[in-house]
């Protein structure tokens, strides 16, 4: 019997193709690289937050949360970077009024974050555009939308990131990726 050139060429070539196919399940894959194929985009969470200390005495703050992973912000987890302490003190220390331009700074990075939401943003429904806002490093522009004021997180003392002895609770009034 007699078999054609390109029957035994074809023959030669597939334990080359064999050996192709096979390599990509052999090479090992860094942690990171799967990670990052998971990650969602980053997210600001412009917050209003309730501190208290062990004698319950309370007041009000804002902050902004910045998740490097916006699906690690939707089970309570404390964010990536925390600004610093705002309030609003033309009205007693409550909170910011996010719809007036507030520029706020991250003392663990030294980076500036400016809000910039339209004058109607509270009302907005939920999941609705409500402004921008722009971070100073590399002046990267994020579209905000409103959020429901759902808890974002909750840390209680002892050893809270801030050094402080004050319970911390954050609701996300608007959201910025």
């Amino acid at each position: 019997m007699k078999l054609s050139t390109l029957y035994l060429s074809s023959l030669a070539l597939l334990p080359s193709f064999i050996a192709a196919a096979a390599v990509p399940d052999a090479a090992p894959r860094s942690e990171e690289a799967s990670v990052i194929g998971k990650r969602g985009p980053e997210v600001n969470y412009l917050s209003n937050c309730n501190r208290r200390n062990g004698a319950g005495i309370a007041y009000q703050a804002s902050y902004i949360g910045w998740y490097a992973n916006q699906d690690n912000s939707q089970g309570g987890q404390w964010p990536d970077s925390l600004s610093n302490e705002y309030r609003n003190w033309g009205n007693g220390g409550s909170h910011l009024d996010w719809t007036q331009q507030q520029s706020i700074y991250f003392s663990d990075s030294g980076i500036s974050v400016q809000t910039n939401l339209e004058s109607w943003a509270w009302s907005a429904g939920t999941g609705n555009w409500a402004g921008t806002a722009r971070r100073s490093s590399d002046g990267k522009t994020f579209n905000c939308y409103r959020d429901n004021d759902r808890q974002l997180f909750y840390r209680g003392p002892p050893g809270l990131p801030d050094g402080t002895d004050l319970a911390i609770q954050c609701f996300a009034a608007f959201y910025c990726n």
